[in-house]
Order: C-alpha cells, then sequence, then structure tokens
C-alpha cells in the first residue's frame, strides 16, 4: 500500500475495486473515492460530494452508490457512509443548496423537490426553484449577493417572482444570514406557516423530477 505524504492508501479485495486511469495511472474512480473519503470527511461533506455524483455533471445512479456501500460491509467508515446515502438526493446543484435541504430535513420538514420546473395551466414555464413543496404550493430560493448587485439578475428575479405569485405559489426567500442563529429560527417559522396554509388557489404542475414533495 502507498505510503506517501499526501496520499491516503487503502486495500480492497479485487472483486470489488473500480478503478480507472488518470493520466496512465490506475486509481479508484469517482463512486470508489467517495466511498473511501467515509473515513476523512463529515457526514455533510460526504452527502454534498454523493449530491454531486447523482446530479446532472456526473450522472451516477444512487442504486450504483448504494452497491459500493453494500461491498464495504465491515470496513472503518460504513456506518457513517450508509447513513450519508440514505440523505442523498437527485436534483441539488450546489453545496450551499444541499446544506439547505439538511437543515430542513433536521428541523422536521419533508424531502422536497428539487430545481424541478413549475408551468401555469396553459403550460408555459413559470419558474425553476430551488426547493418545492409541491402539495401546499410553497417554494425557497437562495438569494445570494448577486441578487443584489447585479441588476438583471435583481429583475430576472423580480419577474420570477411575480409569475409565482400571480401562478398562485408562495415564494420564500433567504440568504447567508438566514442561515444560522436567531435568522433561521425564524425562517423555520415562516416555512412551517406557510406549510399549514397552502395553496389552494393554485391552477398550476410541477414538472417531473426527483425527491417526493
Amino acid at each position: 500500500m502507498t505510503r506517501r505524504p499526501g496520499f491516503v492508501g487503502h486495500r480492497i479485495s479485487a472483486d470489488r475495486a473500480r478503478v480507472t486511469l488518470l493520466r496512465g495511472i490506475p486509481v479508484s474512480d469517482r463512486v470508489q473515492s467517495w466511498a473511501e473519503c467515509s473515513t476523512l470527511l463529515s457526514l455533510e461533506q460526504l452527502v454534498i460530494a454523493g449530491d454531486f455524483l447523482v446530479g446532472k455533471k456526473c450522472r451516477h445512479a444512487i442504486d450504483e452508490l448504494a452497491g459500493v456501500v453494500a461491498g464495504r460491509c465491515g470496513l472503518r467508515g460504513t456506518r457513517l457512509l450508509r447513513e450519508a446515502l440514505s440523505l442523498v438526493a437527485v436534483g441539488s446543484e450546489s453545496p450551499r443548496e444541499t446544506r439547505l435541504r439538511l437543515q430542513l430535513l433536521r428541523e422536521g420538514f419533508r424531502l422536497p423537490l428539487l430545481n424541478c420546473e413549475i408551468h401555469d395551466e396553459q403550460d408555459r414555464f413559470v419558474a425553476r426553484p430551488d426547493i418545492i413543496f409541491g402539495r401546499e404550493h410553497v417554494v425557497v430560493e437562495y438569494d445570494g449577493d448577486q441578487h443584489r448587485t447585479d441588476r438583471k439578475t435583481y429583475r430576472d428575479d423580480k419577474r420570477r417572482r411575480e409569475a409565482l405569485a400571480d401562478a398562485g405559489w408562495h415564494a420564500l426567500y433567504l440568504s447567508d444570514d438566514d442561515l444560522t442563529g436567531e435568522h433561521w429560527a425564524a425562517f423555520v417559522g415562516r416555512l412551517r406557516r406557510a406549510l399549514s396554509r397552502g395553496e389552494a388557489g393554485a391552477r398550476t404542475r410541477v414538472a417531473p423530477g426527483p425527491g417526493p414533495a
């Protein structure tokens, strides 16, 4: 097993190895590397990496990740890896979105839809929000700093917010400042109230996508 600064060696039987070539050097492939990082990364970091693997850039199936996890029974880090796998979801498009979803799950909210298109009753595109609670017609959008500083982004956001409201959707927005402390508690309260009210008058549909919301 290789021992040198900057390298972490792993032993694995030949029948379970997933190997690819990097500049002519045999290395673990992406899914195998994700599993091997279970002794190095936190739960949140493993979920972020898992979301990336099943996302639109890599397009690995969750079953593929599950197969690698199943083959690591008894190895160090497997328990954490199983927990991470249970939280991986198709549809997240950034670490920020994954962290927000995990925070919502920790607060007891169900798994939402992620980055699915909303269409009106004439099947016209309305918006593609970060997080969607379809039954209640509630969406959550993250506002980064560019939403405030970039004029075009600001105008596009304004039009999207108006379109969602016209279609009967209740949209909640949050920024980095809302993710901790009393601001987060206030946001959670707003979201709970929005979900409890729902939006029975919305006449729209959500395009098929990942998640049960």
